[in-house]
């Protein structure tokens, strides 16, 4: 429910801006293009996914008497689990960002060394030139950063009204600071400043779901609810960030994820092995698509079947969306997969000493 989305806008973009074909409606105006530009929602549900992921042990510790988190063993994991891959990744398309634009390397060298480290929107204040969706991620590192203590301060409530008013008092607290402060906006748009509260809001979850939910319980009723508040979540979206609108955003995606927990067919849908499994690779196919989609348009550009915008921007997502799968299976088992084993440092290690022994 997130990373399709993201392809869908991100391919949409490139089409628009490369096609040579010319159709009966001009594709800006067009309602293919309104629905696939919707798709930046997927990068909020990627961050209330993020924050009840990570609130969940920490909730547990705190509310439950939970295993301890020790954060030394916390940040050692994000670094061994993302870091590794997401270098792999970042190398080989600065690489080929070099070779295809004939660039300099001396001239991105910095642009590298600052996307490697999730510091390139704060030194550039802009985007990654050879994988600009990776801005999303540096906000991820930050609220990885701010984690424990958001969860020492919330989870430390053990007052279940208090701790809940005090999280939506601060969900919109911050919204209206952003309001005000525009931090949604420009350079501190690509920082934790502006997107906090959508971390906030899978806290939010992550406390429901340990403390009141029994998963078992499934009402129909919320799949009424899950589904509503997706639709909402387009039609309510706007790019020019006005109040209301952000404040619906907010409140839509706490309803839908919410009612796919209790809900009983959206989540047998989303509980399909076949659905986690892509689920499973989001990070790896995160990562590639939109170098793959420049790409892929190179090629697909020429092609029409069609003087409909939205027939052909089928057709183009009819290849797409396959090819991204398989080259993000592939990339997930060779270059992610294996660092997901929480001991692989240790055994890498091993494995050297056997080898200098052996030597």
């Amino acid at each position: 429910m997130a990373i399709i989305p993201v392809l869908v806008q991100h391919l949409n973009e490139r089409f628009i801006r490369n096609t040579t074909a010319v159709f009966a409606t001009a594709p800006d105006v067009s309602t293919a293009n309104f629905l696939a530009s919707r798709g930046f929602l997927g990068v909020y549900l990627f961050f209330v996914i993020s924050g009840f992921i990570l609130a969940l042990p920490f909730a547990a510790q705190y509310l439950k008497d939970g295993r301890e988190v020790k954060l030394s063993v916390y940040y050692w994991r994000r670094v061994t689990r993302l870091e590794p891959p997401y270098i792999l990744w970042m190398t080989l398309f600065f690489f080929v960002f070099i070779v295809v634009n004939g660039a300099n390397i001396s001239e991105y060298f910095l642009h590298y060394l600052a996307g490697i480290t999730y510091t390139h929107s704060m030194i550039f204040g802009e985007w990654s030139p050879f994988n600009p969706p990776t801005w999303t991620l540096e906000i991820e590192v930050q609220f990885y950063i701010l984690a424990p203590l958001l969860a020492l301060i919330f989870f430390r409530i053990h007052k279940k009204t208090i701790r809940r008013i005090t999280n939506v008092v601060l969900i919109l607290l911050m919204m209206v600071l952003q309001q005000y402060g525009q931090t949604f906006k420009g350079v501190l748009g690509l920082t934790i400043l502006g997107h906090l509260h959508y971390f906030m809001v899978g806290f939010l979850l992550a406390d429901l779901f340990v403390c009141d939910w029994n998963v078992k319980r499934k009402n129909s009723w919320y799949d009424l609810l899950a589904i509503g508040s997706f639709v909402s979540l387009i039609l309510v979206w706007s790019w020019d960030f006005e109040f209301l609108s952000r404040l619906l955003v907010v409140s839509c995606l706490f309803l839908f994820f919410y009612s796919v927990f209790r809900a009983r067919y959206v989540n047998i849908f989303l509980t399909n092995r076949w659905i986690t499994a892509i689920g499973g690779m989001c990070y790896t196919v995160y990562l590639i698509h939109l170098p793959l989609a420049e790409l892929f348009i190179r090629v697909m550009k020429h092609i029409q079947v069609s003087d409909s915008y939205a027939i052909n921007l089928l057709v183009q997502l009819a290849f797409f969306l396959p090819l991204v799968l398989v080259v993000g299976t592939i990339g997930f088992l060779l270059f992610e997969k294996p660092f997901m084993n929480k001991h692989w440092p240790y055994e890498l290690k091993q494995f050297i000493k056997r080898k200098l022994s052996v030597g």
